[in-house]
């Protein structure tokens, strides 16, 4: 028996205690290894996330963003009263390929002859702009005193610096008792948009006899 445990001896040079401690050794090296490759995938993906959110941050502030200063009413010319529309590009470049359309509602029927598009093309950063809309002056008193509503709605595509096509929309109904227009609804999202064919199918419906 002592010359077989000699042999074996001989054959492995490490002790049983000296074998459990290279095992341990080896697996926390192992454990260690793993950690070190989830650490670098979770870096990798921390990594792609923080750049992801610096594109969106960057796409989302440096665009142009179109939209409405006020609305209001102008009866500074005598039977001619009209619909003032400011607007302007509150964003920080250039908009191009801007195409503006402006719709007047009176006691839910279109008014055809002002319900118009403007080709309006390359807008710069906060330059006011107006657009003037004619109303019927037999329809005037009725708006101001409240007895016939009046909403104006404001559409608008254009094109940034990386040729996304950008989209508003906003809705304004005039309050007599305030005397001021306020924002009825909106979206600035391109598929949201309302399709005006059909909405001004569905008012001349309404106002056929």
């Amino acid at each position: 028996m002592a010359h077989k445990d000699g042999e074996q001896g001989g054959n492995d040079p490490l002790t049983r205690v000296e074998r459990r401690r290279l095992g341990r050794i080896l697996g926390f090296t192992e454990v260690m290894t793993a950690l070190m490759v989830g650490a670098t995938i979770f870096t990798g993906i921390a990594t792609w996330r923080t750049a992801s959110i610096a594109d969106w941050i960057y796409l989302a502030s440096e665009r142009p963003y179109l939209g409405v200063e006020s609305v209001r009413l102008d009866s500074s010319k005598p039977n001619e009263p009209r619909l003032v529309i400011e607007y302007r590009n509150f964003g920080h470049l250039s908009s191009d390929n801007t195409v503006i359309d402006t719709r007047l509602i009176i006691d839910g029927a279109v008014i055809t002859a002002e319900s118009r598009r403007l080709e309006a093309g390359i807008l710069s950063p906060d330059v006011p702009h107006l657009i003037y809309r004619h109303l019927p002056p037999a329809k005037y008193g009725a708006i101001v005193d409240g007895s016939a509503t009046l909403e104006v709605d404001v559409e608008a595509t254009y094109r940034g610096v990386d040729r996304r096509q950008l989209c508003y929309f906003e809705r304004f109904r005039y309050m007599a008792d305030a005397t001021r227009f306020e924002v009825q609804g909106g979206t600035s999202h391109c598929d949201e948009q309302p399709v005006w064919k059909e909405i001004q199918a569905q008012s001349a419906l309404r106002s056929s006899p």
